[in-house]
């Protein structure tokens, strides 16, 4: 057999030998030429083998020859060979002399592996494949080019406060257009391994075929595998998924270096929905790997974040036929793909927890709270202030070992910990009090309360005001509210203050309020605390320390809470 094939390809190889002598010619300079007849090019060839098999090969070799245009068609109607230019001429004589000699390569032996190669070699590869097929695409006659690779892909919407999670691609830095962008949503390409069938060929025959259902029918273990390799998150336990949009095929000259050619996509897009213990996973998993991004909204209509990073949504944005502004809106109309859920989510409600043990805790509706009867021992309630500081998002100084704090309160610990025990029973006894408490498997525990309703006791804050500061305004008064560190059986939690800048004149009004007693019904104390509500009380980072307010009302009477210092 092997004798067979060599003996074909030595006649291969003699006829193309003996057809570079009568190739027509084109001269170097002054722009002479002439043509040759096909037939006299066919009777060359008859002479060593059949009029058949010569008609075949000079059809063979003019289609080659009209793909690369060195012929000049207007003499190809009349039947002749006719190159174009010189250079033509060069080029069709270098491939077929290469052709014609066994020991010829246009590459080096190995130059189209891909195991094990450098980037340099793949981006060598791509770029041999990119001018290709770009040139396919652009110069074909009726801007028709047919697809020879098709990508059957997965991709995944995880929104969380209202931004999308985007991966860096594999070849990232190296797009040759601003739109094919260096960051996708978590998901990607088809493969056979999604397919539960042993037979390779019929596989790989669909996966290299247009439309194939059978593909598409496999692109939901697509999206899961995926998702298991770029983020790590497992289908069941920590996602689940439902169909957002399947879009209209679209054809690019694109792929990942070196797999790069005009291809045909079929992309089927899901939305994710995250457990708890997704959710939790997750951050840790954007924590430690940069290639998982989040882009806002604005980002995704804008094109690009503040800091250049650029998303691909070529694909996303032709389905709303380029409108970034709808496809936006579509995503906005998509919830978050978790809701943090807290079992207390009341409206005009609050909770004040006291440092000191011994003192009530108050809950209820705003300027309605009512103590709350809760038998807790100093230990026990160490976990509450630490619970709640999390919550509210406070800083730890120090944290136990084997505790590791998550979003929207979430603390968790391990089995060797020799807390647990505490949460555990904490959990049980709160559970389903005002001062609710979650135990997820004995592992993840968190106070479920909504944490803007969450307020600390007067004594664990303090106010001054530094008259002098140098970098007011002429006019102006800074005013400090701080909050103390905190020892928790969890660890300490860190103090913080706040600078604030206020008129001299409110500054003495909250003096005056701070240094007497008036009732609800003085004007002139009604007014401040209208203005501090209009003010720093609507200030995010006044909000943030957990105080409920500075100023108060008690029964008949108005008050300024906190000593006013002075700095």
């Amino acid at each position: 057999m092997w004798f067979e094939r060599y003996l074909v390809k030595l006649v291969s190889v003699q006829l193309i030998q003996s057809l570079l002598p009568h190739l027509p010619r084109f001269a170097e300079e002054e722009g002479d030429f002439y043509s040759v007849p096909r037939s006299g090019l066919i009777q060359v060839l008859s002479v060593q083998v059949d009029q058949a098999i010569a008609e075949n090969t000079i059809n063979l070799l003019e289609t080659l020859l009209d793909t690369l245009a060195v012929l000049d068609r207007t003499y190809l109607q009349k039947g002749e060979w006719c190159f174009v230019s010189f250079p033509a001429q060069l080029l069709v004589t270098s491939m077929l002399t290469a052709m014609a000699d066994a020991d010829s390569r246009l590459f080096a032996a190995n130059f189209w592996n891909t195991q094990g190669i450098s980037i340099d070699r793949k981006n060598q590869q791509r770029d041999v494949l990119r001018n290709l097929e770009q040139a396919r695409v652009q110069h074909h006659a009726s801007q028709q080019a047919q697809p020879i690779r098709y990508c059957y892909v997965a991709w995944s919407i995880i929104k969380l406060d209202g931004k999308i999670l985007f991966y860096q691609r594999e070849d990232t830095q190296k797009r040759f257009e601003k739109s094919a962008g260096d960051y996708g949503l978590i998901g990607g390409r088809a493969n056979q391994n999604d397919l539960p069938i042993a037979n390779k060929t019929v596989v790989l025959k669909a996966l290299q075929s247009a439309n194939s259902e059978l593909i598409k029918s496999a692109l939901p273990e697509t999206l899961k595998r995926e998702l298991r390799e770029e983020t790590g998150l497992l289908f069941d336990s920590h996602y689940t998924f439902n169909p957002w949009r399947s879009l209209k095929p679209y054809r690019q000259v694109q792929g990942t270096a070196p797999n790069h050619a005009l291809t045909e996509y079929y992309l089927d897009i899901f939305y994710i929905e995250l457990t708890l213990e997704g959710y939790l996973f997750l951050q840790q998993e954007i924590s430690a790997d940069e290639r998982l991004v989040w882009f806002t909204l604005d980002d995704i209509e804008h094109g690009e974040t503040t800091d250049g990073k650029i998303p691909y949504i070529k694909a996303l944005s032709d389905e709303f036929e380029g409108d970034h502004a709808a496809l936006v809106s579509a995503l906005s109309a998509l919830p978050d793909s978790f809701v943090a859920g807290y079992l207390s989510d009341k409206e005009k409600y609050g909770i004040t927890l006291p440092i000191n043990p011994g003192k009530q805790v108050l809950a209820g509706v705003l300027g309605k709270e009512k103590p709350l009867d809760l038998a807790l021992n100093s230990y026990q309630w160490t976990f509450v202030l630490a619970l709640a500081a999390h919550l509210r998002g406070f800083e730890f100084a120090s944290l136990e070992s084997n505790v590791v704090l998550h979003p929207h309160g979430w603390i968790e610990v391990n089995e060797q910990s020799p807390i647990r025990s505490e949460l555990i029973e904490l959990a049980h006894y709160l559970g389903s009090s005002e001062l609710a408490m979650e135990n997820r498997r004995d592992r993840l525990f968190r106070l479920s309360i909504r944490p803007e309703t969450v307020f600390f006791s007067d004594d664990f804050f303090s106010f001054s005001v530094a008259s002098n500061d140098p970098d007011c305004k002429e006019n102006g008064v800074a005013v400090f509210v701080g909050r103390k560190d905190l020892v928790t059986a969890l660890g300490v939690v860190k103090n913080k203050t706040e600078r604030f800048e206020i008129s001299r004149s409110f500054a003495q009004r909250l003096k005056t309020l701070a240094n007497g007693d008036f009732s609800i019904h003085d004007k002139e104390a009604s007014s401040t605390e209208d203005n501090y509500k209009k003010s720093l009380h609507k200030e995010p980072r006044f909000k943030a320390l957990g105080l409920r307010n500075l100023i108060r009302q008690d029964g008949a009477g108005i008050r300024f809470v906190l000593p006013y210092l002075f700095k």
